[in-house]
């Protein structure tokens, strides 16, 4: 196991290997520019000593972009996906401020091309670091090595979610070694196949005793003075502390303090895509997408069309109507995959795994997604975009909206063919409540690169797919 020096060292280690690789990165670019292999140098090679005195300057503006983005935080929950587009972010935004200084000095002209050359090795070289550094951490905690011990207050919903979380994601590193009940009947027994060591009423002796490396108070329902007690207890013992932020029942991360009167007042910050640039850039980008899909596709719907209509004679689209941005109706268009007659007798209800109104065809098409082709249609109109909420029916809204807090805040942005939520396995017959928090999560934290990451993430995300 690495040790607290080591944890500590580990950002700096990063930070060597950043420095390497863009060091690699300027001699890759000046050689693609100047080697006159792809491009002949018609004004002469520029000495290789004027590119070097910049060097300093361009891995400093590169590093100073990097931790501007976080990407030397310690304790950081990195996915290779999230990490490798964070780079990207960085290594654009640091090309384009390189770019901007060579117009203000004038001691040296250098290459534009190079600059764009730069941009695109230094991506490769970056990201292909970072992966290498996240693959090795990765196999270290599935060694057991370089792990986290958590020790989590409370035994509900909350704690269930996070213990389950560090199964699944064993090569994360965190090790779970207790829960803390309130109720002391619970005491050595055990949940979610974690061992209840204490109660409430033990926190000061466990955290003693135990001294993990973090606290989780995962029950909302903690007294204050109990909370702020184990917070200090946590402090003096140089022991992280967290407290699961539960507005409702739903997390959110888009919580604002404004001071009036010298009185703190907590409420919501307003969404990214309130912002009608913001809108306008993923009008754009949906646009775009979409009618060059609608094109590039055309040949996949015909075959897909031709299947259906040779299994039962049926109508090829499936035409329903959907609750989407504002909660205004539209009508949604997708390949039918289900009997004619599917909803006759019970309704509106959901798919479920080995439903048998499914036509064969239709679990083909459900399997990868290709029911949701026609949809590209819906978001060259306007209707929804490629990223956002999952639009459900009417009759479930109307359900959903009185028995899941904040389910209708969803509907302030368009809804998607894609979303975080379906991205992380959270589609057909899962837990709407956890499907919520991925959707205002991501609603909170929109951009465009997020939108990419996503859409990148869906050509692999087939899981609950039916």
């Amino acid at each position: 196991m690495l040790s607290l020096k080591g944890r500590s060292l580990l950002p700096w280690m990063v930070c060597l290997g950043d420095v390497l690789a863009l060091f690699a990165s300027f001699l890759s670019a000046y050689w693609i520019r100047f080697s006159e292999v792809l491009i002949p140098a018609h004004r002469g090679i520029p000495p290789f000593e004027e590119y070097l005195k910049a060097l300093p300057i361009g891995v400093a503006v590169y590093l100073w972009v990097f931790r501007s983005y976080g990407l030397y935080q310690v304790g950081r929950h990195v996915r290779r996906v999230e990490e490798i587009f964070t780079v990207l972010k960085g290594i654009s935004l640091g090309s384009l401020l390189l770019m901007a200084l060579t117009f203000f000095y004038r001691g040296f002209s250098y290459s534009r091309l190079f600059l764009v050359f730069l941009w695109v090795v230094g991506s490769f070289w970056v990201s292909l670091f970072r992966y290498g550094l996240i693959q090795w951490v990765y196999h270290l905690r599935q060694k057991a090595r370089d792990l986290r011990r958590l020790l989590i207050v409370g035994a509900n919903r909350n704690a269930r979610n996070l213990i389950i979380w560090a199964k699944q994601n064993p090569h994360l590193g965190h090790c779970i070694e207790g829960v803390l009940a309130q109720d002391r009947r619970l005491v050595g027994k055990h949940f979610e196949g974690v061992p209840v060591i204490g109660s409430l009423e033990d926190c000061d002796e466990v955290v003693a005793k135990l001294h993990p490396d973090e606290v989780i108070v995962a029950d909302p329902g903690l007294p204050k003075q109990k909370v702020a007690d184990l917070l200090l207890r946590c402090e003096d013992g140089f022991v992280s502390f967290k407290v699961a932020a539960d507005l409702y029942g739903l997390v959110t991360s888009n919580l604002d303090v404004e001071y009036i009167a010298s009185v703190p007042l907590l409420g919501l910050r307003s969404l990214p895509l309130d912002d009608p640039w913001n809108r306008f850039v993923k009008r754009c980008f949906d646009l775009l997408v979409s009618s060059l899909l609608l094109v590039a596709i055309s040949p996949l719907w015909l075959i897909v069309a031709i299947c259906i209509k040779l299994t039962d004679g049926g109508p090829v689209l499936y035409p329903q109507e959907r609750v989407g941005q504002d909660a205004k109706s539209f009508i949604l268009y997708k390949f039918r995959t289900m009997r004619i007659d599917a909803e006759t007798k019970t309704g509106p209800v959901w798919a479920r795994k080995e439903d048998e109104r499914c036509l064969p065809v239709g679990r083909v098409l459900r399997r990868f997604n290709l029911d949701e082709l026609p949809q590209f249609w819906n978001v060259f109109k306007g209707d929804m975009s490629l990223v956002g909420p999952r639009p459900e029916r009417p009759h479930f809204v109307n359900q959903f909206r009185g028995e899941i807090p904040r389910y209708m805040a969803r509907h302030k942005i368009r809804s998607g063919i894609t979303g975080w939520a379906q991205v992380n396995g959270l589609r057909g017959n899962t837990s709407l409540q956890e499907r919520i928090k991925y959707d205002l999560y991501y609603a909170e934290n929109w951009s465009l690169l997020f939108d990419l990451e996503i859409l990148f993430m869906t050509l692999f995300a087939f899981k609950n797919a039916y």
